[in-house]
């Protein structure tokens, strides 16, 4: 595996269809919403220089072609210490990109929505290792398929822990050509590119008459269990995903600008969405004037929805480095985040050469320069963004641009940079 390449799984690298409703804060959420901790470099062990580097290599990436514009923001011990914002937001009608703009970020939705889930673990709502069959009766008699066609039933049922560590036995249906995949795309759950059931309520129902890839627990393969994971956490709650995101986690966090439907007065602030064709040529796959995933539609997918900035991202982050506090704010208590971001998979079905959590790639031993800590957590979306936590170097990275299938090693060259600039060790 190369460098760092833990948080470019590409099975995220997919347009994922966004949710229905927006999840704007109140007018008087947002009237007591705190600035971000800010620092001067130096003040917490990081080199100016060093990041100006990094500035310098971004503003190069958007010159030479590799992506129209990136947002990017980096902190160190609970402070935001870098933030750069490069090239096009929208190609078509050339507005600039800037801090504030609205950037798909597709699976690093699965962050948040597991986060929510473990909300309501701490409740005592929802128990990690309870039968799903709880909230989603049908799911009462799940089989496995055999390669010979047969089906056994589970040895053990589906749980939320399942869900969260993507080991339920569920699949995409986009990324293989799995007996399973087919099925699924027969059941008209996905297409070659998008999601095709109406909503959760629809897709849940629908993989309840689907066997399983593999018996649960005993393999990572990454799926729809996110997606099934924001209906369950609808189920337990009684709200709405976005509802409950609103009023549990984004309003209580200060975070102004997440959507799952962007509204037509933030339009100006989202921008287009990109791949770069083999002979460098921006082409536009996604436009805020025709964007069926994230305007106008119905389902609520917590494995791919949100619409956001770096900012707002940047203050989920620091709730988790804050051991689950943020701004005064507990969202949940440092035991949680600890077991969330420690690696929760059975010997021999690991996730490339690091672990997986309860949300979160967890990253391994690596004796290369310029990559994470063992046990940094981290994830990434298919438009290219990606973020990554440190807990070892308090330290937090934040990419956000907007190219489908963004190659791994940029991400590698970008982080490098950023271990580069750190003069001092954490204390």
């Amino acid at each position: 595996m190369a460098p760092s390449a833990w948080f470019s799984y590409r099975g995220c690298a997919r347009v994922l269809p966004a949710l229905a409703l927006t999840c704007g804060l109140l007018p008087s959420a947002l009237a007591v919403a705190a600035e971000l901790p800010r620092a001067e470099p130096q003040s917490v062990g990081m080199e100016e220089a060093a990041l100006e580097r990094l500035r310098g290599e971004l503003d190069r990436l958007v010159e030479q072609g590799e992506m129209p514009g990136i947002t990017a923001m980096v902190a160190r011990r609970g402070k935001v210490v870098f933030s750069h914002a490069t090239g096009l937001l929208d190609v078509q009608t050339g507005a600039p990109m800037r801090l504030d703009s609205l950037l798909r970020i597709y699976s690093m939705t699965k962050p948040v929505t597991s986060v929510a889930a473990m909300m309501l673990v701490e409740e005592g709502k929802l128990g990690l290792d309870d039968s799903l069959s709880r909230f989603f009766p049908g799911w009462r008699n799940m089989t496995v398929l055999q390669a010979d066609g047969s089906k056994l039933p589970v040895v053990r049922p589906i749980t939320a822990r399942h869900l969260l560590t993507h080991t339920a036995g569920l699949a995409y249906g986009y990324d293989g050509d799995s007996a399973v995949d087919r099925l699924y795309q027969q059941a008209g759950l996905i297409d070659d590119w998008d999601y095709l059931a109406k909503d959760t309520h629809e897709l849940v129902e629908k993989l309840a008459d689907i066997p399983l890839l593999y018996q649960p627990g005993t393999r990572w393969h990454y799926s729809f269990a996110t997606d099934v994971l924001g209906h369950l956490v609808e189920r337990v709650s009684g709200q709405s995903l976005d509802v409950f995101l609103q009023e549990r986690l984004f309003a209580p966090l200060g975070i102004a600008d997440a959507y799952f439907d962007v509204p037509p007065k933030q339009l100006h602030r989202f921008g287009t969405d990109h791949i770069i064709g083999k002979d460098g040529e921006t082409i536009v796959q996604d436009s805020p004037r025709e964007d069926p995933e994230f305007i106008g539609v119905t389902f609520l997918s917590g494995g791919g929805g949100l619409v956001t900035t770096a900012a707002d991202y940047m203050r989920f982050c620091l709730m988790l480095d804050g051991g689950g506090e943020f701004a005064g704010a507990r969202i949940l208590q440092p035991e949680t985040v600890r077991e969330m971001t420690r690696n929760q998979l059975p010997d021999g079905a690991g996730w490339d050469d690091g672990g997986f959590g309860l949300g979160f790639g967890i990253a391994g031993p690596s004796d290369e320069p310029g990559t994470p800590s063992p046990g940094a957590y981290q994830w990434g979306g298919a438009a290219g963004t990606f973020f990554w936590i440190d807990p070892a170097e308090r330290l937090i990275g934040i990419f956000m641009p907007q190219r489908i299938g963004m190659p791994g090693r940029i991400q590698n060259s970008l982080q490098q940079l950023v271990y580069e600039a750190i003069a001092e060790p954490a204390p």
